[in-house]
């Protein structure tokens, strides 16, 4: 029985008060699928339509998971809200040098800051 290889890399968004978008890569030789994405944030974030934030996943033009919007559910801190992932197949798969892009969009006067986790599992070398 083999062992996967996964990785896990960790970004933190810093505090964004303003539309701002941060950037994950393994950096890894060999082709990795996303296999899970978590935003932890560090500061509650209450559910309110006039000030909030919509955070989206893309790898280039391809949205890779459901956006999480704190107008429908608060952000409360310290907690872990795993992201749906909605591609599938290569949409998944990155390169040592491919970049998951999470932008966070702001409407009103929202403030956040949060850790995000990405898992990544080998799948060709």
């Amino acid at each position: 029985m083999s062992v996967q290889e996964t990785v896990n890399v960790t970004v933190e968004s810093g505090a964004v008060t303003a539309t701002s978008s941060v950037g994950i890569c393994h950096g890894l030789a060999g082709e990795y699928k996303l296999i899970g994405l978590t935003m932890v944030p560090q500061a509650a974030l209450a559910a309110d339509g006039s000030n909030k934030y919509v955070i989206s996943v893309v790898q280039g033009s391809t949205t890779v998971a459901t956006s999480l919007d704190s107008s429908s559910a608060a952000h409360v801190a310290q907690t872990a809200q795993a992201f749906t992932l909605s591609a599938a197949g290569a949409s998944l798969e990155f390169g040592a040098t491919d970049v998951l892009k999470i932008t966070m969009t702001e409407t009103g006067t929202a403030a956040m800051n949060a850790t995000y986790v990405a898992n990544f599992q080998k799948v060709r070398v």
